[in-house]
């Protein structure tokens, strides 16, 4: 298949795939930078910056804390490029309770390359001490199961990844910061078959598990999770005790700054700057949609979207700090705005 027909397939894919940002492919690493430079979303990347070259001068001046950097480096360093081989003959024709047809669909039972993103939620550990033999394939099938292995959990979209048969066709690359495929970038590990997929369709949330012996792997992400809550606790009070003085010198508050780490197109990964613009609670569901105006791209679905301080909606029973939720779309009635849910 030629580069031109292979192009025309993934943008008739974009195009019909609804509000949602999966980017797809039919000609390798190679046709996902082109989509990358033909990108008419986001002509030129000018807002997106490449994760090994973003520094605090790249934050807001409201924002200029040595604390928030490093937390986004964190989550950076959790962030990883999810692709799909194959689109499941289980998905729905349409999203549950609505009209709107549901991403894939059309293409389902089918061999297709889908790409996006997600991060790193848990680590898991066993030693021999445990009395408890990995659950990969390969030990399964042995007489010799390993008893020294660790669990990764791995967090997306459920359009990205639906159900147990397309995890067994799913690829996550840790640490592709830079280079244009994950095969030619040094520093790249690569996660093959994921298991123990949970989907949760209101929200858009999909869990899976990759069972490892590399516990240097394991141990190293551990390491960044446990860093990333600990930076997240000490914005937290920070900018509580910052927001209580406004609040007794009635100072106007700053914007809400929220992050995205992606792998916009499928490339190495960059981080996009915006602000929180609205949120609608569904009380029947008790799903929140959150609408911020950080930029995304095709291949940004799945991303964890982060908001590095205390604040709370008054129309929300929730405090934002806490929030987690995976980047869903764009919104197709207010253009430079996209969106997440996630349970309140």
């Amino acid at each position: 298949m030629d580069t031109d027909n292979t192009q025309v397939l993934a943008v008739l894919d974009r195009e019909t795939q609804g509000p949602w940002e999966c980017e797809y492919s039919y000609g390798g690493e190679a046709d996902l930078y082109r989509h990358y430079d033909s990108c008419k979303k986001n002509p030129g990347h000018k807002n997106f910056i490449p994760v090994d070259k973003f520094s605090i001068e790249d934050l807001p001046e409201d924002y200029h804390d040595k604390d928030i950097l490093a937390y986004i480096r964190a989550v950076s360093d959790l962030t990883v490029r999810v692709t799909v081989k194959y689109v499941s003959d289980k998905r729905p024709s349409t999203v549950p309770g609505s009209l709107m047809p549901y991403p894939g669909y059309m293409d389902k039972g089918r061999r297709r390359v889908t790409v996006g993103t997600g991060w790193v939620n848990s680590v898991s550990l066993w030693d021999n001490s445990s009395c408890t033999t990995c659950l990969c394939k390969d030990c399964q099938n042995s007489s010799t199961p390993e008893m020294s292995f660790a669990m990764i959990s791995i967090t997306t979209s459920a359009h990205m990844v639906y159900d147990e048969l397309e995890g067994e066709h799913t690829t996550c690359h840790l640490f592709f910061d830079r280079g244009s495929t994950p095969e030619t970038s040094s520093g790249v590990v690569t996660l093959t078959v994921m298991s123990n997929v949970n989907t949760q369709i209101p929200n858009d949330w999909c869990d899976m598990k990759h069972f490892t012996h590399d516990l240097g792997l394991a141990h190293r992400l551990d390491e960044s999770l446990r860093h990333a809550c600990n930076l997240k606790d000490m914005i937290f009070v920070k900018t509580l005790t910052l927001n209580k003085t406004k609040q007794r010198e009635n100072l106007p508050d700053k914007q809400p700054l929220l992050i995205i780490v992606s792998h916009p197109h499928g490339c190495s990964k960059q981080i996009s700057l915006g602000h929180w613009r609205s949120i609608e609670v569904d009380r029947e569901t008790s799903t929140v949609s959150l609408m911020y105006t950080t930029p995304t791209c095709p291949g940004s679905s799945g991303a964890l979207v982060c908001m590095p301080q205390a604040f709370a909606s008054p129309d929300a029973d929730l405090a934002f700090f806490t929030f987690r939720a995976v980047h869903c779309g764009t919104s197709e009635l207010a253009p430079g705005v996209n969106f997440c849910r996630a349970d309140q």
